[in-house]
């Protein structure tokens, strides 16, 4: 079974906008917005279900940052910046906390020994 690929649906998301400008149903901000919005969920929805294990927290994390960008349209840019860096951090702790081979709890200064000699 052949899989579709990331840049497949990739160019899918920003063709299936730019169409529906060309016909004159979305205006240019609304395009970029769906543009911004089918591209995240597609990045997602990719680093779910189709990537590798050891990549997909970043496809989706990727993805729902991107989705996020698209929310301009809705809701005021300074918000919109203020959800992306919320994510940004979210995604970071997520990736530290979830990172295979992480010790569980660091170790204490005092069980430090120092470079040997």
């Amino acid at each position: 079974m052949r899989r579709v690929g990331l840049g497949v649906g990739l160019i899918a998301t920003v063709l299936l906008p730019i169409a529906l400008l060309l016909f004159r149903i979305l205006g240019p901000v609304q395009t970029v917005a769906a543009i911004l919005l089918l591209s995240g969920l597609w990045g997602f929805v990719f680093g779910l279900f189709m990537e590798r294990r050891g990549e997909r927290l970043y496809y989706s994390g990727f993805g729902a940052i991107v989705a996020l960008l698209s929310t301009f349209i809705v809701i005021p840019l300074t918000y919109t910046a203020g959800l992306v860096i919320v994510a940004l951090v979210a995604l970071a702790l997520i990736q530290a906390l979830l990172k295979p081979g992480a010790p569980s709890s660091p170790s204490s200064p005092k069980d430090y020994a120092g470079p040997k000699p």
